[in-house]
């Protein structure tokens, strides 16, 4: 379902200069959700245009052939996939380079139960997202807590305290503002509105997360104004060596729901989603993508409009 104007992008500099440059990275089968194939990030052509606020309309110029949809997704535990009228995520993401240097992502999640039970951001046993970023790629040889990988959390609902996305890691204080603006600009939107608060939501509905990311190399302790910014235009390109991302969004279904077991033998009610590869068993196996520019996909032949989704999701 997608395309390269440039022929041969898929070969990667992954198994050449790229594994020079960032430590022989394992294979993509290894790395990239449940088929093993190639992620990708399309150049937003007009970032003054794009306002964070969880409706799809800013992005019309998307081609949809593009979508990363629920079969590029794998159940970290391996179990199978639910029907799509139990659980269905349909993702764009973008990038800008220049004065800009952000990620832009835009994920719409339609799930037959809404579980927002508690007010904390990192619930784990209900609705809840987690993204992250390793420009890097240091994740692989280091663990999270060296600082060299960034991710955030996300969920819907009246939440203590009383943000909707925050930066996962606190142990620097000043890393905190790296989940607010000027850095993040973001939104979480759930349709019906009334469900959003909601305890449980039986009568299904949508999620949406919507952010863009001021991409940092993540290296002073001091916090993102100290830290180098990551040049996005230079790992750009259908034989650059883009950039590494991972999703785990986790999908509870209320009390009484059951999909296994966790390490202490109690009952769980999730299933934990990722765009990890099935050798995914610590972060060093982030998701890989290629960020192409303009002249490198179709784009700017469709309208998507929030209304539009259901077709769109239903094509593929």
């Amino acid at each position: 379902m997608r395309r390269l104007i440039i022929a041969g992008a898929l070969s990667l500099a992954l198994a050449g200069t790229a594994g020079a440059q960032w430590f022989d990275p394992p294979a993509l089968a290894d790395r990239n959700g449940s088929q093993g194939f190639e992620f990708y990030m399309l150049e937003v052509p007009d970032p003054g245009s794009m306002t964070m606020d969880g409706f799809a309309d800013d992005w019309g110029w998307y081609d949809p052939d593009y979508t990363l949809t629920m079969d590029e997704w794998r159940e970290e535990a391996d179990r199978p996939a639910p029907d799509r009228s139990d659980l269905n995520i349909t993702t764009f993401m973008g990038w800008k380079g220049g004065s800009e240097n952000r990620w832009y992502v835009f994920l719409e999640a339609y799930d037959d139960i809404l579980d927002h039970s508690g007010t904390a951001i990192d619930r784990w046993q209900g609705d809840m997202f987690q993204v992250g970023l390793d420009p890097q790629d240091h994740g692989r040889e280091r663990s999270p807590a060296s600082g060299y990988t960034m991710e955030w959390l996300m969920a819907p609902g009246d939440l203590s305290p009383p943000t909707n996305v925050r930066f996962r890691y606190t142990e620097q204080e000043a890393w905190l503002e790296y989940g607010e603006e000027p850095w993040m600009d973001f939104a979480v939107r759930v349709d019906p509105p009334e469900a959003f608060a909601a305890e449980l939501w039986t009568d299904g509905g949508t999620t949406f997360y919507e952010w863009s990311v001021t991409v940092l190399a993540f290296q002073e302790d001091t916090g993102p104004g100290d830290s180098e910014v990551w040049q996005l235009d230079a790992v750009a390109g259908a034989e650059g060596t883009g950039l590494p991302f991972a999703f785990w969004y986790e999908d509870g279904e209320g009390p009484g729901a059951s999909f296994g077991v966790d390490e202490d033998g109690n009952s769980t009610g999730n299933s934990d989603w990722t765009t990890r590869g099935p050798e995914a068993s610590a972060r060093q196996y982030y998701a890989h993508s290629l960020l192409l520019r303009a002249g490198e996909f179709a784009g700017g032949a469709t309208a998507v409009e929030s209304s539009t989704w259901g077709q769109i999701k239903n094509s593929f």
